[in-house]
């Protein structure tokens, strides 16, 4: 229990430090991602209030829609180029300092390597992990909550259909971690085995790799597919629903329909997102002794 609170305290040390030092930069691009999927979520009751607006002759009601694309498409431009450069910056600097430290440790230089490649991960876990997990929560609470104002029997079957989801991917999350650091070993000596290894320990050590690749793609997949029943079944019964109620217009059909794919969507991305979680806490692990001394 003490080496994995050892180890949590590490990583978030070195996330922390990553944080500190490049607080501005990194507040902005999670502003402007904010905003994208606050975008994302009033597409679809633009669209339908758009649909009836239109099915009653007011062309005025895509004024909304247009605007919330226009929106949506200056937000999203700004923040593409304005995240690749804030992200490569702290990457260089991130790389440099471990390499300064680990030389002067007299660490091999295979390893020292090794270990740069996988720093990158690290950062990445700012760029595009954290940013996912930001956007999967915005879209899962979001859809709920709209879901809940068209309709409130299905928006509680969404809200139920939460709890196998979790359950789903918190065994999905231990076992990844396992097979991320049984990888990672080998990806940490890859480089000593490359240069100095003879050819049949090199071809035994990709052979390994790909094991380990496979094993991580397999669960992954299995993760998926349990959510993905999970998702048919609320869809089924939201159309059971939605041709049972009286007086519901075409865009309100749309919306709903739109806010149960957009719960889809949030679904089918979590596996890779507890993946690449728990390969940046192995990762981080071995990198955050170096970073943070």
């Amino acid at each position: 229990m003490q080496m994995i609170k050892k180890k949590k305290s590490s990583v978030g040390q070195l996330l922390q430090g990553i944080w500190s030092k490049n607080r501005k930069g990194i507040s902005l691009t999670y502003m402007l991602t904010l905003v994208e999927n606050v975008c994302d979520l009033l597409y679809a009751a633009t669209i339908g209030f758009a649909i009836d607006g239109l099915l009653k002759g007011n062309p005025a009601s895509l004024i909304p829609l247009a605007l919330l694309w226009i929106l949506h498409l200056g937000v999203g431009l700004f923040r593409h180029v304005y995240d690749t450069k804030v992200f490569v910056g702290i990457y260089s600097n991130v790389a440099a300092e471990m390499v300064e430290r680990q030389r002067a440790d007299g660490v091999k230089g295979t390893r020292i390597v090794g270990r740069v490649s996988l720093s990158r991960e690290v950062v990445d876990f700012f760029q595009m992990e954290l940013p996912a997990v930001v956007t999967t929560v915005i879209r899962f609470l979001g859809a709920i909550i709209m879901l809940f104002l068209y309709d409130r029997f299905i928006g509680f079957l969404s809200l139920l259909a939460i709890i196998p989801i979790l359950i789903i991917n918190h065994w999905f999350g231990r076992r990844s971690y396992r097979l991320n650091h049984a990888l990672n070993n080998r990806i940490e000596e890859e480089a000593d085995i490359v240069v100095h290894r003879p050819l049949t320990i090199v071809q035994k050590h990709f052979a390994r790799l790909r094991l380990w690749r496979v094993a991580i793609s397999n669960a992954e997949a299995k993760t998926w597919g349990m959510m993905e029943i999970v998702v048919i079944l609320l869809t089924l019964a939201t159309l059971l629903r939605l041709t049972g109620v009286q007086g519901t217009t075409p865009g309100a059909i749309y919306a709903v329909l739109a806010y149960i794919w957009m719960f889809q969507e949030a679904v089918v991305g979590l596996p890779e997102i507890v993946q690449n979680i728990s390969r940046v806490l192995d990762i981080g692990e071995r990198v955050a002794e170096d970073v943070n001394s």
